[in-house]
């Protein structure tokens, strides 16, 4: 009763000071584990750490995580029901149960016994009911039966003018002297304000204001839904609905009707002007006339475009530019709202859903466009929808989205994200084109008003929430709390896995921050509220994970935090299995290099034996044929060739040498001259010569009839006669032999040799 009472006196003197204060309850639907709480601190991380009847809470802005004592910890600690809590002076949590007191240390998340001359000092401050605490962003926690409160002052940098409060604003002008025109689309009338932010003028209009804008001569001309479109001051000279007044060098206007696409009033300083017939198109939201004199039209069906004729308005001619399924290059939506134009003549095409399109001038107007599409999967935009833009310089495009701002830099490629925090707690933009006011002030509409910012309050950075690393699941397991204030996670071999959880400390308002990873110095991750990243298959060694978030408003700060996770290597590849793989490769390729120089050297000696073996049958038939060869006159035919060898291959020669005419010479009798069998007859031919028994005797025959081919003393004889003379009785057969051997036939092979 007593905290209620206190909670209570602490608002009201907000109140009165003129602060506004609010107060938010969390009990176990909130996920806090009782609503017993006994007390609360905040740890130098910036965590908030609550005893309660249920175990240890820590609350980090998002979810309470249970810290509790589990069978077989090696905790003395005998229950979950804790009294009381309080700071050491390690930074470590002490806890009064019934029984006693002990130390949860925060480094290795266990409970720890307490010297026991140290406990009495304790008990004299442990025990007194909980009066609350005060963090360290001003915010106040209190409890009861009930549950824990706190009690904050919500924070918006920008602010509603004065006036406009639920007028839905839908069109913006700064005039010419400066002062800031609005057109509230509820209440029906302009609003103007003078370069103080008094209001210097009031201005009733019989249709909702959807667009303002001053000529250069500076008449002011308004267009409504329900349709007009007059000069103030004079007669409406149409009734359709206008969303946009642009105007040309010629001073001619070119106005965006929804409904009747593009018209022109080629007259805006007649007394009487007029309005011309359409020039294409049907709801058309935006114009924009470049410095070229090109027409670009933003509308519900793509985008018209056309050059304006500078003599004759009336031959001006718009055509069509619509997204193809087909090319990846192409609008990416019809659905266009909002133009915008930057110095190098590039232009930029807001869609309701699918980002901004960019694309330069000459590009738009070929025969085949190309544009560059910026959305959340391919650049830093945080969200798809752009309902208007405005350039505040060539390096910021501003982007409304539908209840934030983003803030485009197209040369770095960066947004900044002011989200509804910035803006309000609940915040509906329109498709009003924001204006910038000559201080550089930035006003914006929107359903709960015309907004208004300064520049300081959006370059300005307050309070910077730390990043606080707080869960771990490795290998798809349970989330372990367990990492707020460790710097380095140790992963067996096996975990290769992990998913890392975190957040950024913010207990005003959270709701609106955004966050980006990255990996061992990578690119970082496109922003989003997600709070945890996953690591697939890491590899052995120690790898940085880093984080940095938004501010509450979407606004990038230095607040990166980082943890360190080393992954312990299997065996084999640890530094010195990969040396040992690397001798193991070096021998196996040393070891295939001397085999292959083995066998090219057995290879060699192979050819040069059988290019000896086979000058000598030449050499004997050259002879008449009738000369024998006795074994005993045998010599070896290469040196270090054993004399059995020789032997061996003189037999064989001497067979082929007598049967080389012999159609019926075959191996079986060739292995009997030679003394041996026929698998040993060709086992050694292949080791000695390399070649079998039959293509011994085949080379041997087509030897000769090379010879006799090329014969002076054989002109006369024919191809049968040669063929039957090498112990072919197939002529047809032996010249198929000859030409696959020769390249040519027999005959030609002759001629070619006269």
């Amino acid at each position: 009763m007593r905290s209620i009472l206190i909670t209570v006196l602490l608002t009201v003197g907000f109140i009165l000071s003129g602060q506004e204060r609010l107060t938010v309850r969390y009990d176990d639907r909130s996920g806090l584990a009782s609503t017993l709480v006994g007390g609360g601190v905040t740890d130098s991380c910036g965590l908030l750490w609550l005893a309660t009847w249920n175990g240890l809470n820590c609350y980090d802005g998002y979810d309470f995580h249970w810290v509790k004592i589990r069978p077989g910890d090696g905790a003395s600690i005998s229950t979950n029901h804790l009294r009381d809590i309080l700071l050491s002076e390690r930074g470590n949590i002490i806890c009064r149960t019934d029984e006693g007191i002990h130390e949860f240390d925060l480094s290795t998340y266990t409970f720890h016994d307490i010297e026991p001359h140290a406990i009495d000092s304790l008990r004299k401050v442990m025990g007194r009911k909980w009066h609350g605490l005060t963090d360290r962003q001003g915010n106040r926690w209190t409890a009861d039966l009930y549950g824990l409160y706190k009690c904050y002052s919500p924070h918006h940098p920008a602010h509603v003018i004065e006036g406009t409060e639920g007028g839905h604003p839908r069109s913006l002008l700064v005039g010419n002297d400066g002062r800031l025109w609005v057109g509230l689309r509820k209440s029906r009338e302009i609003r103007v304000y003078s370069e103080d932010g008094s209001l210097s003028q009031v201005i009733p209009l019989r249709s909702a204001p959807y667009c303002i804008f001053q000529t250069g001569q500076g008449d002011v001309w308004v267009g409504c839904k329900p349709g007009a479109l007059f000069r103030i001051g004079g007669e409406s000279i149409t009734d359709n609905a206008v969303y946009d007044i642009k105007e040309d060098r010629q001073g001619r206007l070119w106005v965006a009707t929804f409904g009747e696409g593009v018209k022109c009033c080629p007259d805006p300083h007649a007394d009487r002007p007029h309005l011309s017939e359409s020039f294409g198109g049907c709801k058309v939201r935006k114009l924009l006339i470049t410095e070229a004199g090109n027409l670009v039209a933003a509308t519900d069906d793509g985008l018209m475009i056309g050059h304006i004729d500078s003599q004759d308005y009336s031959k001006t001619q718009l055509r069509s530019v619509r997204r193809d399924g087909n090319d990846a290059g192409s609008l990416c939506c019809d659905a266009t709202m909002s133009l915008a134009q930057d110095g190098a003549g590039n232009i930029y095409v807001g869609t309701r859903s699918s980002g901004v399109d960019v694309i330069s001038e000459e590009s738009l107007f070929s025969e085949h466009p190309v544009f560059v599409h910026l959305n959340r999967q391919e650049s830093t935009l945080p969200s798809d929808v752009c309902n208007a833009m405005t350039f505040v310089a060539d390096t910021l495009l501003m982007i409304v989205g539908s209840d934030n701002v983003m803030a485009y830099n197209p040369q770095s490629g960066q947004t900044v994200n002011f989200g509804n925090a910035f803006w309000a707690d609940t915040c509906r933009f329109a498709e009003t084109t924001p204006v910038i006011l000559e201080d550089g002030t930035w006003v914006l509409g929107a359903d709960e008003g015309a907004f208004q910012v300064t520049p300081q309050q959006v370059n300005t950075r307050g309070y910077i929430p730390p990043v606080v690393f707080t869960t771990l699941a490795v290998n798809g397991g349970a989330d372990e709390f367990c990492l707020a204030r460790r710097k380095v996670v140790e992963l067996q071999a096996s975990e290769r896995n992990v998913t890392v959880g975190f957040a950024a400390i913010d207990y005003v308002d959270n709701s609106g921050i955004l966050y980006r990873t990255r990996v061992d110095g990578s690119p970082w991750t496109p922003a989003d509220r997600n709070r945890s990243v996953t690591l697939f298959n890491m590899s052995s060694g120690t790898h940085e994970l880093e984080v940095q978030s938004t501010d509450r408003y979407g606004r990038w700060v230095e607040n990166t935090g980082r943890i360190l996770v080393t992954v312990e290597p299997y065996w084999h590849e640890t530094w010195w299995a990969r040396t040992l793989f690397a001798l193991l490769a070096i021998a196996i390729t040393g070891g295939g290099v001397a085999i292959w120089l083995y066998v090219r050297n057995v290879r060699l000696q192979r050819a040069e034996l059988f290019d000896k073996y086979m000058a000598l049958l030449n050499e004997r038939d050259a002879t008449d044929g009738s000369v024998e060869c006795q074994e005993e006159e045998i010599r070896p035919i290469s040196p270090g060739q054993k004399a059995e060898d020789a032997v061996f291959l003189n037999r064989v020669r001497r067979y082929i040498e007598e049967n080389i005419a012999n159609p019926d010479a075959n191996i079986d009798e060739m292995a009997a001259a030679a003394a041996s069998s026929r698998s040993t007859l060709n086992r050694h031919l292949r080791s000695q010569l390399g070649v079998s028994a039959a293509q011994l005797l085949i080379e041997a025959r087509m030897q000769r009839a090379d010879q006799l081919l090329r014969s002076n003393d054989m002109r006369d004889r024919s191809v049968a006669e040669i063929a039957a003379m090498c112990g072919y009785s197939d002529a047809r057969y032996f010249q198929r032999v000859f030409k696959k051997r020769h390249g040519i036939g027999p005959a030609e092979y002759k001629m070619s040799c006269k």
